[in-house]
């Protein structure tokens, strides 16, 4: 008898069929893994944002302009406000 040198065809196309079957398995797992951490990611920056408008408002008495409303001056009746 002849001795077998190295895997048939068959032997490896189960291999490649079993490791397609694990890959499809786990793909959706770690995609919604990563979906999770950004949304996850995406809560803090809100809580960090929403943290620094608290912190402006108790300094500032009012809440933080964005960047586009910097150059105008606030309100007189705001001013007004808090003299009386």
């Amino acid at each position: 008898m002849r001795k077998q040198k190295g895997f048939s065809l068959i032997e490896l196309l189960i291999v490649v069929a079993i490791i397609l079957i694990i890959a499809a398995i786990a793909i959706p797992n770690l995609l919604r893994s990563r979906i999770a951490a950004n949304e996850a990611s995406a809560v803090g920056s809100i809580r960090t944002i929403n943290t620094f408008h608290e912190k402006a408002a108790g300094v500032n008495c009012s809440f933080a302009r964005s960047s586009r409303n910097a150059d105008r001056r606030p309100t007189e009746a705001r001013s007004s406000r808090v003299l009386s």
